[in-house]
């Protein structure tokens, strides 16, 4: 109770009832401020809080009192009466307001004791995710938004949190990447959706995890980028993971974008398909999000692959690739050939290359690629094509096979895309060799379309469907309500595209 600022004259005021009103009664409620608030009297003390359980909203007249402690009985939270702070964590602070008594009558200010401005809530964001406490991350995200703060500014804050919690990219940051990416184009309601499904996936992972004792850059190096990039390959191919982030934080601070997207990268692509190409989809999501905030968060995001820039297992340690065919020489070869075919490469791809891509020799598609970029073929042109036939490989991908065979064409698709990305970034031999390694793995998910299920376009149902995009909408979502209806949505996916 704060009956020392009853005479602040600034400070408005409500009645609530006299004093023996109020012990008789225990509780009662009043509209404050536009707030249903209920005002406590407690032993010799009068308190008053937000009557919405800031759980789910029951209301807290209904609870109980004891020993200073409100109860509400619908999940059982329980809060510090005076402060409004609560001993579960789950339910969030409730929000309290000064009380005073005069003359044996009980008033009630009509503004909380700690405005919810855009201060207290970067405050609750953080407590919230240091806490792990999903409702708090959701009503701080949605108050910041609310007060006019950008998804940029709130995936930075986010970030910096984060970094300092983290070993390595986890699945909630990358998630973050896709919200970055996306946000542009979306309405503010699944904005604040995506955004908070990303960093609910961060406060968890952090709650899990150890906090990161990052290693410093190579202070007053004087290493020029082809230095670094021969060290960091050094470090990788003996998995030295101090020397190798020391080495990234230091190119991270001198290089420019495409130097230092080559040297990353082409760590990534060091061993073939790494990790199921989780690695390099790893990579080229750190990039994005490093390029979406813009700030200083690059060298720190950067520095969270090098465990696995390290620790990473390619696909030449697998027999797949090796048995029945030799493949890991090839590319090899093909890989060492780079350098003296992509200097000046700016013509289109081969007509032919998609159905030799989706073929059954794997040493054709090396040759036809290899034989590309000799003749000039943009590596652009070739990762996009590879991408495709990736996309086309997933399409085909029938719901008659296993559920989990699912996910190799799909990591596929990821890590197609990813050196894609990369190549884009920067089209030096170093990259431009993952779309090699796409290609193959694209070649190995081949018995996955036995047997092949349908395009939309060959089911010979679009023309049914409206053409409308507003009625397509509609009926997507109706759709998204069913189960199993995968055919139908892809109809009216692809008929509206």
């Amino acid at each position: 109770m704060a009956q020392a600022l009853a005479q602040r004259e600034e400070i408005q005021r409500l009645r609530v009832a006299t004093l023996e009103e109020l012990r008789e009664a225990g509780v009662r409620v009043v509209t404050a401020g536009g707030r249903r608030v209920a005002v406590f009297a407690d032993a010799d003390a009068v308190h008053a809080v937000d009557n919405r359980c800031p759980h789910m909203g029951f209301p807290l007249d209904r609870g109980s009192v004891s020993d200073g402690i409100l109860t509400c009985h619908w999940h059982q939270a329980r809060f510090d009466l005076a402060s409004g702070c609560t001993f579960d964590l789950f339910a969030d602070d409730a929000t309290s307001f000064d009380t005073f008594v005069e003359d044996g009558v009980v008033w009630v200010a009509t503004r909380p004791r700690r405005p919810l401005d855009a201060e207290a809530h970067w405050r609750r964001l953080r407590r919230g995710l240091e806490q792990d406490v999903p409702l708090v991350v959701a009503k701080s995200l949605l108050g910041l938004l609310d007060a006019g703060v950008g998804v940029r500014e709130l995936a930075r804050e986010v970030v910096d949190y984060a970094v300092r919690q983290l070993s390595r990219p986890s699945e909630g940051l990358i998630r973050l990447a896709c919200v970055a990416e996306l946000s542009p184009h979306l309405e503010r309601e699944t904005a604040y959706q995506a955004l908070l499904y990303a960093v609910r996936q961060i406060a968890s992972e952090t709650a899990a995890s150890v906090p990161r004792r990052g290693r410093q850059p190579l202070e007053g190096s004087s290493a020029d980028p082809s230095a670094l990039k021969r060290w960091l390959t050094q470090w990788v191919r003996t998995r030295h993971r101090d020397a190798a982030e020391r080495t990234l934080r230091t190119a991270a601070g001198a290089e420019d974008a495409a130097t230092l997207a080559d040297l990353v990268f082409g760590a990534a692509t060091e061993r073939l398909y790494a990790n199921g190409g989780h690695l390099l989809d790893a990579c080229n999501k750190t990039f994005e999000l490093a390029s979406f905030l813009g700030g200083d968060e690059e060298a720190a995001l950067l520095s969270l692959l090098v465990p696995d820039l390290t620790g990473a297992r390619g696909a030449e340690e697998t027999t797949a690739w090796h048995h029945p065919v030799e493949i890991v020489e090839p590319l090899r070869a093909a890989a060492a050939g780079l350098p003296a075919s992509i200097a000046r490469n700016r013509g289109p791809a081969r007509e032919d290359l998609l159905p030799i891509l989706l073929g059954d020799d794997p040493l054709a598609i090396v040759a036809a690629l290899a034989q590309d970029l000799a003749s000039g073929a943009a590596p652009a042109e070739l990762s996009a094509r590879v991408a495709l036939a990736a996309a086309l490989r997933l399409a085909r991908f029938a719901t008659s096979n296993e559920v989990t065979d699912w996910f190799d064409p799909q990591h596929t698709l990821n890590f197609a895309n990813a050196v894609d990305q990369a190549v884009r970034r920067s089209p030096t031999p170093d990259v431009v060799r993952g779309v090699f390694e796409a290609a193959i793995s694209v070649y190995v998910d081949r018995y996955l379309d036995v047997p092949p299920a349908r395009l939309p376009e060959e089911r010979g149902r679009l023309d049914a469907l409206p053409s409308d995009p507003d009625a397509l909408r509609a009926l997507l979502l109706e759709q998204l309500d069913q189960r199993g209806e995968i055919d139908a949505v892809a109809d009216l996916v692809a008929r509206y595209l």
